[in-house]
């Protein structure tokens, strides 16, 4: 996406900054792509440091022997810096979903700046390409799926970077992605809607536990049990769960916990 470039309008293309560093490195050219006639490459010390479209680059202001602290070619440095950005950026969010601070992270293990970092993520955020609630919503789903808990769900996204506020609107959307649409507008009152989905993934995790035993006895319905503990299930799902399997939730006690276990 086009960035204008800031200019506090035009200015003597021979002058330079009144502190310019002697020793700094200088523009040596800028011509045009020969394979892309509108798009104009920036030389540096006999170096390519980018290419950038006409409209954002002024080959009448940026002439051979600038040096770069000169604010035009400053400018240009740091658009280049982030059109080189934002395509990394692209090219990792078609591989898959990303939260932005996973963005963030990768960008800096690629040198990026914070200063270009801040302005790609800004970019894709206003263009739609990255949402985090929605990547948050999307996480969700699955991982319930996979039977794992909110409160395992909601760890997993803070490892990912995503700001609690982020983290909340993602259980909202989530949410309202399983409720039915007869439900959101109020023709069915179902019971519990808000617990169902955390019930689902409990009985979906004690399914993936009976495929390594049979859990047919108080002690092994309590290891059963603690392990779904340790995956973040609060005590009453799991008794809920256990019920919804037809095992006996007798072995736990009212007063039952994790460590509790033969």
């Amino acid at each position: 996406m086009s960035r204008p470039r800031p200019r506090d309008g035009r200015v003597d293309a021979a002058a330079e900054p009144e502190h310019s560093n002697p020793n700094a490195a200088r523009v040596t050219a800028i011509r045009s792509d020969p394979d892309h006639p509108g798009i104009l490459m920036l030389e540096i010390d006999g170096i390519i440091a980018g290419t950038l479209p006409r409209s954002e680059i002024d080959s009448d202001e940026i002439v051979e022997g600038l040096p770069v602290d000169d604010p035009r070619v400053a400018s240009a440095i740091r658009s280049i810096g982030v059109r080189s950005a934002r395509a990394v950026a692209l090219d990792l969010l078609a591989a898959r979903a990303h939260a932005s601070e996973e963005l963030v992270r990768k960008l800096r293990k690629r040198d990026v700046t914070s200063e270009i970092i801040d302005i790609v993520i800004e970019e894709l955020v206003a263009d739609g390409w990255i949402d985090d609630a929605a990547f948050a919503a999307t996480r969700i789903l699955e991982w319930r799926t996979a039977g794992r808990s909110d409160a395992e769900c909601r760890r997993r996204l803070e490892a990912a970077g995503l700001v609690d506020s982020m983290i909340q609107a993602g259980f909202e959307r989530a949410v309202q992605a399983a409720t039915p649409h007869s439900t959101r507008d109020g023709a069915d009152d179902g019971p519990e809607e808000a617990t169902a989905p955390e019930l689902e993934a409990a009985i979906t995790a004690f399914h993936r536990l009976e495929r390594s035993g049979p859990i047919d006895d108080p002690a092994s319905t309590r290891r059963a049990a603690a392990r779904l503990a340790r995956r973040g299930f609060d005590a009453d799902t799991i008794r809920s769960a256990l019920r919804a399997c037809g095992i006996d939730d007798e072995p736990l006690a009212d007063d039952w916990t994790p460590d509790d276990v033969e």
